[in-house]
Parts: structure tokens; sequence; C-alpha cells
């Protein structure tokens, strides 16, 4: 048999392991349940890809990232090594179809989500398969102390009642303690082995700004930026607004978020990695799966909605190794719309279960009935009609959809692409000889410019609204139009998609999770105000504080931080220092007080303080464009 780092090198090509990689390993070797606990980047699929090609069989991985798992799965191929994905929307023959190639076809890797396997037909498949290992990603998602909670994940169990001697590796990245203590119970290992790495990373440095003005920050940390960095925003609207903002202000940037194509989300990640547009802004839609090392900024211009969240997206940034930067900019008034927003916005148990009754009413299921039934979406049309706060009522199906009673398959936001494709002139002609199309297509050709000259997205419910006609009448006449040759349309009626997991029970559906609902407002008011404490603490080095969250105790200041770097220059600068550099700046040329920070390497704090005492003692002056300027 080959030696792990054999394996190592014939397909990835790497000449040795990371650290805790190579334990691990000989752990699953030796068939002990094992838990690797190891930061973003830390290099957690290696540790059971490697065992996996060394043992006969299959290995089965449950992860809930879908996107992951098709990177993954991609990646093994690509290598050369056979493994595949069991997805969603497939029709049963497709899914016998991939059940028995992962029997018979000498496949090393099988990857499922968590739902997959409370279907008999995957279960019965898994029985006939000669396992060697069960990898469990992400997961901490088992534990309901942790921020993605999952209950799908209890019933992973199931697995080892069919193949009880085959080990099991949970893999995380951000388990506290006691997500750790419960990830264990929950998945009822035996006497694991548990490796946990260093949340520390040298290279990568956390920083925490109050600002006012945000967009100027962002643009002094970017301005001959040399490598790539993300902005995570916390909307789609804000992150089309900001992207287009710093493309305004000479920053190549790009957007993300789900409400774009997939094709468009490759194109735009593929811009992003070949350097052609450096500054990628998203929501968290965009990182699992992300691979680019030379990041060198993370930004988050609103506070994230907790401590794991963002020590994950922070993770992005530094994984070539070379110096990098997490940043995290907020506004007084941040914090009570993280209140707001995550907290205050969480479903009681009552609010659930009208939701549930209510999808159940608009959908017309019976009673008893309703398992695995797809149904299309509208969420904004479905919180009109029954009047429903959004934003309570997106937590609420999030819920159901993790407490496994329907899978929720959301594309909010989505819009119809419509565009003319022959000239003007034959347009009109076209108008002339029907009268719906004039109607039709004048109001559009008015509401939306340079329709003629690429894909622009449409309302179709706003053209409706503007005309006073059904939305199913505009939709007939422009596939009407299409069917003329007039455009190109791409339909898209509903912006999500539902389907039961379970049969209608109501109340008796709902009320074994009673407890696990009750307890998620508790919970994340606890992850925000980690979070705002975070902010707040100026006096404690950031990584540190970092650590101690996930219960790394013994830890140094990291000395690049934003709170070791104010430290540093209060206890090296004196004010006398700082006003001689600010006059021998303003001797050479006026300055506004932006320009003086970004030119001299003092806090910002003291540097303002100086600034005031030189006002006060006249021995700078203001300008008529609000330029600092001295007349000696």
């Amino acid at each position: 048999m080959a030696a792990p780092i054999d394996i190592l090198r014939h397909y990835w090509r790497y000449e040795s392991f990371r650290p805790l990689q190579e334990p691990i390993i000989a752990a699953i070797l030796e068939g002990k349940d094992t838990v690797a606990l190891l930061p973003t980047s830390g290099g957690k699929s290696i540790c059971f890809q490697v065992p996996a090609l060394l043992m006969e069989g299959i290995c089965i991985v449950i992860s809930p990232l879908v996107a992951l798992m098709a990177d993954q799965v991609k990646g093994l191929n690509e290598k050369g090594i056979k493994a595949l994905q069991i997805p969603g929307g497939i029709s049963f023959t497709e899914l016998t179809t991939l059940l028995e190639n992962a029997c018979y076809g000498n496949y090393k890797f099988l990857y499922l989500s968590p739902e997959r396997l409370q279907q008999e037909i995957v279960q019965n498949a898994i029985r006939r398969m000669q396992v060697n290992i069960v990898a469990i990603d992400e997961a901490h998602c088992i534990s309901q102390w942790g921020n993605d909670f999952r209950p799908s994940y209890g019933h992973i169990n199931l697995l080892r009642d069919l193949h009880p001697q085959v080990p099991f590796i949970a893999l995380t990245a951000t388990a506290t303690e006691t997500v750790l203590k419960d990830t264990i119970a929950q998945l009822q290992l035996k006497e694991p082995t548990v490796f946990k790495g260093s949340f520390i990373r040298d290279n990568l440095s956390y920083h925490v700004f109050p600002e006012t003005d945000k967009e100027y920050r962002i643009q002094q940390f970017l301005e001959g930026l040399t490598g790539a960095a993300i902005i995570y925003v916390r909307s789609r609207a804000l992150a089309e607004k900001m992207a287009a903002r710093l493309e305004h202000l000479g920053i190549s940037s790009t957007f993300f978020h789900g409400g774009l194509s997939t094709e468009e989300k490759k194109k735009r990640l593929a811009s992003w990695k070949n350097g052609k547009t450096p500054t990628m802004v998203a929501t968290n839609a965009f990182g699992m799966g992300i691979d680019h090392g030379s990041v060198r900024y993370v930004i988050h211009m609103q506070l994230p909605e907790s401590l794991e969240g963002y020590f994950q997206e922070a993770g992005r940034a530094g994984r070539d190794g070379k110096p990098s930067q997490a940043i995290l900019l907020y506004a007084e008034g941040d914090k009570q719309l993280a209140r707001r927003q995550f907290v205050d916005s969480q479903p009681s148990f009552e609010d659930v279960k009208k939701l549930y009754r209510t999808l159940n009413n608009f959908f017309q299921i019976p009673y008893g009935e309703g398992e695995f039934t797809k149904h299309q979406f509208n969420f904004s049309e479905f919180c009109h009609i029954y009047k429903l706060h959004p934003g309570t009522t997106y937590q609420g199906m999030n819920l159901l959809d993790r407490m496994g009673i329907l899978s929720l398959q959301k594309e909010f936001g989505r819009k119809s692409i419509i565009k003319f494709v022959v000239p003007s002139e034959t347009l009109l002609n076209a108008f002339e000889r029907n009268a719906s199309f004039s109607l039709v297509g004048k109001t559009i050709l008015r509401m939306y410019g340079g329709i003629f000259n690429v894909p622009t997205t449409l309302n179709v419910t706003q053209v409706a609204k503007k005309l006073n006609l059904p939305k199913e009448k505009i939709i007939a006449v422009l596939q009407e139009m299409e069917g003329n040759d007039l455009l190109e349309l791409q339909l898209f009626e509903t912006d999500a998609s539902i389907t039961f997991l379970v049969p209608r029970e109501d109340d008796k559906t709902l009320n074994p999770y009673k407890r696990e609902i009750v307890s998620q407002k508790e919970r994340k008011a606890k992850q925000v105000e980690s979070v705002i404490g975070y902010v707040e603490n100026n006096t404690q080095c950031k990584q540190l504080q970092m650590m101690e969250y996930f219960g790394e105790l013994d830890g140094t200041p990291c000395g690049q931080c934003s709170v070791c770097k104010q430290n540093n220059l209060s206890g090296a600068k004196d004010t006398e220092t700082i006003v001689s550099a600010i006059l021998a700046l303003l001797k050479e040329n006026p300055h506004d007080s932006r320009s003086l920070v970004k030119n001299l390497n003092f806090a910002e704090e003291e540097m303002l303080e100086a600034i005031d005492l030189l006002l006060d003692a006249q021995k700078i002056h203001l300008n008529a464009v609000n330029q600092y300027f001295c007349k000696e």
C-alpha cells in the first residue's frame, strides 16, 4: 500500500502536509473516529480524501453546501479520481442511475446532503456499498448551539447503523467548546481523537474602524492594491451600488449575489480570479468553494451576523501566506440595525406555526398529504397576499428548511431578461400591424433604455401595473413577439420553489421542534452581542479576542491589528512629534484632514487632536476648500 505522502504528491502535487493533516490521516487509517477542527484554508478536505484513496471502497461525504460539493467533485475528477454528487431536482430514474454508479462503478467518493439520507432508496444503496470512511463536513451544523444548526444532520447517525465498523471524521472550522462537545455527542462518535488546529494566522491581521464615510475609507484601502479584495455587504442592491461606485472612482470592480444566473456567476468569478476585476463586492452568497490565494483585503461594510460567520469570511484573505487584512467598518447605528435584522426578525413558535399552515393552504395541500411535492413560489406576492412581514417570513421559511420540513430553493430578486433583436424600423412596422405588440412594446421601450443593445432585466409586474393589465396578458404578448423573432426573452415568473418533505400534519409536525424554535432567538441575540462586543473592545488585541471566542486562551498580542497598532503608536509617539510632522507636511503643500491621515503614520484620533491644537494656537489655518495650510 502506498504511503499518504505518495498520494499527496501524486494527485495534489504537494511535497508536504500542512499542520495536523498527517496525524489526522493516521488516526483514520487506524479506524478511529476523528474530529478535525481546523481554520478556514487549513486543508480539511485532504484529511479524508487522502486516506479514502488508500483504502478499499468508497467514502461517503455529507455536506450542506451544494456549491462546495460540486466544486470538490469537479476538482477530484480533474485529478483523475472518480467522484460523484447527488444534486437536487433530479428525477427518480436519474437518482437510481447515480446510486448504481456509486455501488458498482469503482467510485471513490459520493457527496450528498443530509436531506438525501432521509430517502429510503439512498439508504438501501449505501447499505450495498463498501464504505471506507464517513466524512461529515461543516459538522457544527448538527449542534443546536451552532450558527448554522440543521436538524436534518440528526439523520447522519443512520450511517452508523448501516456500517457500524466504518470510522467517522467530523470536520469544521468554526466550533466553540460548547458546539464541539455537542457535535461529538450528537454524532455519537466513539472515543474520538480530536485534533484542534490553532486559529491564529500570523499573516492575517484584524482591523475594526468606526467610520461614517465607509466609501472613502474603502477607496483608501484599495487605491494601488496589488492582489484581490472582497467587500462583503448585506444586500444585493448595495452590492450593485458599491461596485458601480468603485468603478466610478477608477477601482476595477464587479458584484456577486444570489440573484445572478449560474453562467453570470461563473463569468464574474473568473474575471475576479484572473485579475481583470480584482475587487469583488458581494453578499455572503460569495464564499463557499472560493479558492483565490492572493486576496489582500476582506472588508465588511456592515456588522456580520456572528463571529463564526465573520471568521470564515475574513479567512478568505491571505491564503497564499502573504500579509493580508480583515477589515470591519461600522457606524454607531449599525449596532441597532444588526439587532433588528438578526434578532428582532426571528419568528416566534406561533409565527412559524401560522406560516406553515398558510403555506399549506396557499398550495391547497390536504391534511396528511403533500410529501415530496414541489411548488413554484413567488415570495413577494405570498407576503403581500397574506400581509406577512417579509423579514420574519423569510427567517421562518429558513427555519422550516433547516428542520427538514420543507426544502426552499431561493432565487429571490430574479427578474425576466429581454432584448429586442431586430432594427427599430422592423419593430415599428410590427407595432403597426399588431395593436397588442404596439401597446406592450412601446411601454417597455419607454421604461427601459438601451434595450436594443444589451439584454435588460424586465419587471413584468411593473409593466402590467403601468398598463393596468393582468400580468398573464403581458407575458402572452411577449411570448408571441418572441415567436415572431422580434425579441429574446428569458422569463422568470417565480423567485423560489418549495418542496414539502413531510406530510401535512400542522401542529403535530412542528411541536417536536418547539424547543429549537424558541431557543433560536436567544442564540441569535448572544451571537449578535458577541459581534458588538468585538467591535467595541478597543483595549485587547483583535486576534486575541477572536481566539478567545473559539476557546484558544494562550495567545499573545499580534502587534498588527487595529488595537495593537493604536497601542504601539500611543506608546511611541507623543503629541509634539505628531505636531512637528503635520507642520512639516503643511509647509510643503496644503492638505485636508484625510490627506494628512493618509500621508502620516500616526493614529487617526491622535492626528485629529493635534490638528485641533494647532488650529487653537493659530499655527495652521483653513483655506476656502477646507484644506489646512501653514503661513510660516
